[in-house]
């Protein structure tokens, strides 16, 4: 009986283990199956445990579709996002100023149809695209501080019942409603001659 109990509990202790390895992404090992891009506009590409992307372009009349399927990074996760869900991840980011922007895309199919949150200028945006083309938009004044060498986020996305909010350090970036949300697809995209690296991906049901 004994020999049973301690059994069990090396089992509950392996598929917790593997519960939790499932729902968190360190970047050690590409575990979710991440998309890796390399390119002249730029590269994402996992290096020493993150998700590093570094922009090379700044056109001025660059589309968000080109944005998605250029220095961008996404993977399936998870998770059930019809239940709701929160996501949590740090990033760092090299001095944000000027054309800068990067993103978290969500609800990804392709390339071509998803939701995109980017952070550029003082404001945040959400991008409903399908087909390669913007159709919704949603816009909140929300500003990082310039002129450091580095920024240090802690990102973390909530959706329920249509209900889509973004918090960065603890403070709303964006929140919006009447978002349907059917993709466990999710990822980042960056531009404008922008360094950024992503870690701790974390999904909660």
């Amino acid at each position: 009986m004994k020999k049973i109990i301690v059994l069990l509990s090396a089992l509950f202790v392996l598929f917790s283990y593997k519960a939790t390895a499932q729902v968190k992404e360190t970047f050690d090992s590409n575990s979710w199956q991440w998309t890796e891009y390399s390119a002249d506009q730029g590269r994402a590409y996992i290096i020493d445990g993150v998700m590093r992307l570094e922009s090379k372009s700044d056109n001025d009349k660059v589309e968000l579709v080109d944005i998605v399927g250029n220095v961008a990074t996404h993977s399936f996760t998870p998770m059930d996002p019809v239940k709701g869900f929160t996501i949590k991840c740090v990033a760092t980011v090299e001095k944000f100023e000027g054309k800068k922007q990067f993103g978290i895309i969500l609800d990804y199919l392709d390339d071509m149809n998803c939701l995109v949150f980017m952070i550029k200028g003082d404001c945040a945006y959400l991008y409903k695209m399908k087909e390669g083309k913007i159709v919704g938009q949603q816009k909140n004044q929300f500003k990082l501080q310039k002129g450091k060498k580095t920024t240090d986020l802690d990102i973390e996305i909530t959706y329920m019942g249509g209900e889509l909010e973004f918090r960065i350090n603890d403070v709303q970036a964006l929140l919006c409603k009447y978002v349907p949300i059917t993709s466990n697809g999710f990822g980042f995209c960056a531009y404008g001659k922008c360094k950024i690296d992503f870690d701790d991906v974390e999904t909660l049901n």
